[in-house]
Parts: structure tokens; C-alpha cells; sequence
């Protein structure tokens, strides 16, 4: 696998763990990343390592029937840089989501910056920031800070 499919391959895995509710497998993930989310201008705390960003998921994302938050996000516009061992990403992410008995809609849309690194062949999550441009019906999937609504 090329390094730009490798990171590619981590990118849509994340979002994979998000969609199955799989937070201990997103903090597994992230376990070596400092995780920076910002919702429409307000900026998150830093999260470092495993539990703490499991734990930051588990309390944050509301979950339906077998602990799935009912959502698919899709990536776009993908850019990656690549400089020896380390790289950069850049894309757009749309979350539909289907809560029971609602139709499917986009609740949430924005950007992710990652940047990488290669430990042993492997490539690994340094940084993730989300940063949340567009929200909308949101409650039925993510807990949000009160600084966000006004």
C-alpha cells in the first residue's frame, strides 16, 4: 500500500469507528494524536491518549440501538503532503445521520487537519482537529457545548 493510500486507509477508518459507535477503537486510533475539536469557532479542549479520548466520544456522541449514533460521514477533497516520515491531510467531512424515526439528514459539516507520522513502517495520528463549520438538527447526535448555541 502506497503512503498516500495509507493514510487515505486511516482517514476513513476513523470515520468507520465514529459510524459503529466504536469509541475505545477511535481512541485506540488516536492514541498517540493530540485530538483539538472546534465546533463553529469554539475551541475544545486538548485530548491526549486512548482514554481520555474514548472517553471524550463515549460522553459526547448520543448513540441509538446497539450503540451506533445511526450516522455515515462522508470525506471529500482530500489533500495529503508528504515530507519523509511525517504528512499532512486536509478534507471536508458531511455527517448524514437517521435517528429513529427521522428521515436521513446532514447534521453536521466541516473540516479535518491531520497530520501524520511513521513509526516502524507504520503510519499513526499525531494531531486531529476537527473543526465544525456547519451545524444543523444536531441534538439528536452530539452533545454540544452551550458557548456553540449563542
Amino acid at each position: 500500500m502506497s503512503d498516500y493510500e495509507a493514510i487515505r486507509h486511516l482517514t476513513a477508518e476513523y470515520t468507520f469507528r465514529l459510524d459503529d459507535g466504536d469509541f475505545a477503537g477511535v481512541g485506540e486510533l488516536l492514541s498517540d494524536a493530540v485530538l483539538r475539536p472546534v465546533m463553529a469557532g469554539v475551541r475544545g479542549d486538548e485530548l491526549r491518549g486512548q482514554a481520555q479520548i474514548e472517553a471524550f466520544y463515549a460522553d459526547q456522541v448520543i448513540t441509538y440501538k446497539k450503540g451506533s449514533p445511526m450516522t455515515r460521514h462522508l470525506l471529500t477533497n482530500q489533500v495529503i503532503t508528504l515530507t519523509g516520515d511525517e504528512a499532512t491531510s486536509r478534507c471536508y467531512f458531511t455527517v448524514l445521520q437517521r435517528p429513529p424515526g427521522l428521515p436521513y439528514r446532514i447534521v453536521v459539516g466541516g473540516q479535518y487537519f491531520d497530520r501524520f507520522i511513521r513509526r516502524a513502517g507504520q503510519w499513526r495520528f499525531a494531531e486531529k482537529t476537527i473543526q465544525v463549520d456547519h451545524l444543523n438538527e444536531i441534538e439528536f447526535h452530539f452533545r454540544i457545548d452551550e458557548r456553540v448555541r449563542r
